[in-house]
């Protein structure tokens, strides 16, 4: 996708514009939906949810601020009260996807689309 998007490759027809568009829906979706947490496993960390809306949004997430951003939305993550075992540092909270799909407030990124 990266290399598409970025130009690297060549591909047929509109299929850039098709790739392009599809990108950014997702990207869009990922501002008002709890569809992140879908490609995250059924217990996850903060840090892989993060990475998430990093890799999907193209931009380094501060993560105390996403952190807040994200446990601000009710519904949303549910702790699992469980901790992940860590190589360093303190363990990790372990959580599962909540029963919301729309995220109030939306967690907005920084860039937007070029028109």
């Amino acid at each position: 996708m990266d290399k598409v998007l970025r130009k690297r490759v060549e591909v047929a027809f509109d299929h850039r514009r098709i790739i392009t568009d599809a990108v950014e829906r997702a990207r869009g979706k990922l501002e008002y939906t709890t569809l992140a947490a879908a490609f995250c496993g059924p217990e996850f960390t903060m840090t892989d949810l993060r990475q998430v809306y990093e890799t999907v949004w193209d931009e380094e997430l501060d993560p105390r601020n996403f952190h807040r951003k994200i446990i601000g939305v009710e519904g949303f993550l549910v702790p699992t009260g469980v901790r992940a075992p860590q190589q360093a540092g303190r363990p990790a909270t372990l959580y599962r996807r909540g029963p919301t799909t729309l995220l109030h407030p939306a967690i907005l990124r920084s860039t937007r689309p070029t028109p």
